[in-house]
């Protein structure tokens, strides 16, 4: 075991006879294994995530397993890995990440070879093939100077182990060479080595590709309009005081699609060692057969739903971890110090496309240009064309980045919608209007020119605090498209509700803590927002709103909850009314059935699952799917809303209203709910929660059960 007891961080400094010489060393000793080192036994715990990366820089994790395995190593290269454990949630069902990779952890830093991150299906239970030469070449391979050139050397970083022994590591900058030849996998990144033994207790850095004697720093794809990044960090545990062993490896791939911006797809694996046993070879798997150097098995289906010595709590690894730890070796084209650029940024997918009953069709193109330098200085624009409503919107701003703090402008027309809250990334209903004939949202035209500072806050930035203010106005729209490609019958859009037209100069405040808590993705912990709107000008109104959520595991069982509240002060306008009903909360009641100036929802939901059939289901084929894991859960959605004035009765008339058929006067079609109302729900879930299918009603009157379902966890 060893201990951080002091840091300093130590310039690059250019290579130099001592800084050869201390890698030629450092080469040697790594070379080859320890001779005292026969093998080692140890348990190690993973963390396999998908994540998502909003435009908002927030991590949202759509999925997450939690694998555990016991792992033997053998000198020179023998390594087993059985899997005995296993668990896993998602947004939705989907196939296991171990379908795309057949190993997941490296079981040695010594030797020359590079062996990082993680091992493909097709290279794990097979013979080895001695022709088939590997293209990776490691920082201390005997031919590392035609690859690599090397700055720093100076101690970074002090340890003390538990035996007292003093151990100073050199942090070595490695740099693929700009005149390397041929084809390669190379390393970019930092070694920290003990600089008494010259083993490598560190290695943090990004894979890179040579090819045709050009090396790939700044992309990571050979897709147009794809640029990609994998990312390793490798730390070693000294074991006996006499070996680097491995403690904690991170792999991290990350995509970016040109057409989707800033948004990025993240796959992550987070693995832990514990209980390493050098020199120990004893095996309770099956053995591996010879020529095999990495064999994968798996203990038997009802052995794995039995294991429960977790150490961490699913998806604690992913929340500990996030994307921006390794900016700095990240390509160039996604930093922000990045020298000029013109490239695609959407702020979401409508941005490019959407579909809707008052667009119709839309399509738009958005493009950033980054100053470059450290300015910080950074415009986008967007401009798209709606066929159906004949009606141009786009955007331009401009903004400036210097740390944590944000600061711009930005004129914008835009088709918004008035839903309330909403979970992250509502922008619409695009493929449920376009292929079933479903708009749940109401749009208005909205024009605004606005100021705004931002900053952001927390060990990960996912936090911030926002101010905007600036002149704007609201204009209604018309429905333009009566249906997508399918409809039921006598069924099609709703009419879209109604608004009050008017300018305004427009100030709003928000803060967010920990926003990726949100009730939807399955981010564990809890999160909250408070946000401040006021409008002053032919419109008025002032609206506060605060919401939290929340989720955790209780062992098996699983609890989320989201609670939102929301008040409007002085004189109402409808578009600013709180509506809720159906999917947007009381999912036994009608569509917006009820609507207010005050209003509150809490919805709750704890499931179980069974324990059984949760192991991973390997298919003939190398894709493998999480267990079908069934369960049951039940909900318990609470609304309240209430009308407290009579500006507020006339908003609600405002926004439609209905003949009733007793008194053949109109009547709004959305009302107070007259206290509390509240709905249950008993669903049968599968895939950990995953997929439910069940059923709805109304607690306080006698409806009748309806039938209900969702993909994903939330609400």
């Amino acid at each position: 075991m060893i201990f951080f007891v002091a840091a300093q961080v130590v310039a690059a400094q250019p290579v130099s006879s001592p800084l050869q010489q201390f890698i030629a060393e450092a080469a040697a000793v790594n070379a080859q294994i320890p001779d005292r080192l026969r093998a080692y036994r140890a348990r190690i715990e993973t963390e396999m995530s998908l994540a998502l990366l909003d435009s908002g820089k927030h991590e949202r994790t759509a999925q997450v397993e939690q694998i555990a395995s016991d792992v033997r190593y053998r000198n020179p290269d023998r390594y087993d890995q059985r899997v005995i454990g296993y668990r896993n949630q998602s947004v939705g069902p989907t196939f296991s990440l171990m379908s795309i990779f057949g190993g997941w952890t490296t079981p040695t830093l010594y030797g020359n070879h590079l062996q990082l991150g993680v091992t493909s299906p097709t290279s794990t239970n097979r013979a080895i093939n001695p022709r088939n030469a590997s293209l990776a070449i490691h920082p201390l391979a005997v031919n590392r100077d035609t690859y690599y050139m090397y700055e720093g050397g100076d101690t970074a970083v002090t340890l003390f182990s538990t035996s007292g022994r003093r151990i100073p590591l050199a942090r070595v900058r490695v740099t693929p060479r700009p005149d390397a030849p041929g084809d390669a996998i190379l390393f970019y990144g930092d070694m920290y080595l003990d600089a008494d033994r010259k083993q490598i207790v560190r290695m943090r850095g990004r894979i890179v590709e040579l090819k045709g004697g050009k090396v790939t720093l700044k992309s990571g794809s050979k897709i147009p309009g794809v640029s990609g990044a994998s990312f390793v960090e490798l730390v070693n545990v000294e074991v006996n005081g006499e070996y680097w062993l491995p403690a904690y490896q991170r792999t991290e791939f990350q995509a970016r699609l040109a057409f989707l911006g800033d948004f990025r797809s993240i796959v992550r694996i987070v693995s832990r060692f514990y209980d390493i046993r050098a020199n120990d070879s004893t095996w309770t798997g099956p053995e591996t057969p010879s020529g095999i150097q990495h064999s994968l098995t798996f203990a038997s289906a009802s052995s794995q739903q039995r294991y429960h010595d977790w150490q961490a709590p699913l998806g604690s690894a992913s929340t500990d971890a996030y994307f921006a730890e390794f900016d700095d070796l990240a390509p160039d084209s996604w930093r922000t110090d990045a020298s000029s650029s013109l490239r695609l940024t959407p702020r979401s997918l409508g941005e490019a496309f959407r579909f809707n009953r008052i667009e119709g069709v839309f399509t738009g193109l958005s493009l950033s240009h980054q100053f470059g330098g450290a300015n910080g200085l950074f415009a986008r624009g967007s401009l798209g064309y709606a066929w159906a409503e004949k009606v141009p919107r786009g955007m331009i701003g401009l903004q400036r980045t210097l740390g944590r703090t944000t600061t711009g402008i930005r004129a914008e027309r835009a088709l918004v919608h008035t839903n309330d809250f909403q979970p992250p990334l509502s922008y619409g209903s695009t493929m449920t209007a376009l292929f079933g004939s479903q708009d749940d949202y109401d749009y208005l035209d909205r024009r605004s020119a606005t100021a705004f500072v931002s900053r952001t806050f927390g060990p990960q930035r996912q936090s911030s605090m926002r101010i905007e203010i600036g002149p704007g106005a609201d204009h209604a729209v018309e429905q333009n498209v009566s249906k997508g490609f399918y409809v039921a019958k006598n069924a099609g859009f709703r009419s879209n509700r109604g608004i009050r037209e008017g300018n305004y100069v427009r100030s709003t405040a928000s803060l967010e803590i920990d926003p990726q808590v949100s009730g939807l993705f399955v981010d564990r912990g809890v999160g909250f927002s408070l946000y401040y709107d006021r409008a002053d000008g032919d419109l008025k109104w002032q609206r506060v709103e605060v919401r939290t959520a929340a989720r955790r595991e209780l062992g098996p069982f699983q609890i989320y909850a989201r609670g939102d509240a929301g008040a409007l002060l002085g004189n109402p306008v409808p578009q600013q009314m709180f509506e809720l009903g159906g999917d947007l909360g009381l999912s036994g009641f009608e569509y917006k059935e009820f609507a207010g100036d005050r209003a509150a929802l809490l919805r709750t939901v704890i499931g179980y699952t069974f324990p059984i059939l949760r192991a991973p289901i390997r298919l003939p084929s190398a894709l493998v799917l999480p267990g079908l894991a069934p369960g049951v859960a039940a909900g318990i959605h609470g609304g309240w809303t209430e009308v407290s004035s009579d500006a507020a009765s006339q908003a609600l008339l405002e926004l439609g209203t209905t003949i009733d058929s007793a008194s053949t006067q109109p009547v709004p079609l959305s009302r107070p709910t007259n206290g509390v109302r509240a709905s249950a729900e008993f669903l049968a879930t599968f895939f950990s929660g995953a997929l439910a299918i069940g059923v709805t009603r109304p607690l306080d009157e006698a409806r009748g059960w309806k039938f209900t379902w969702r993909i994903g966890q939330g609400f």
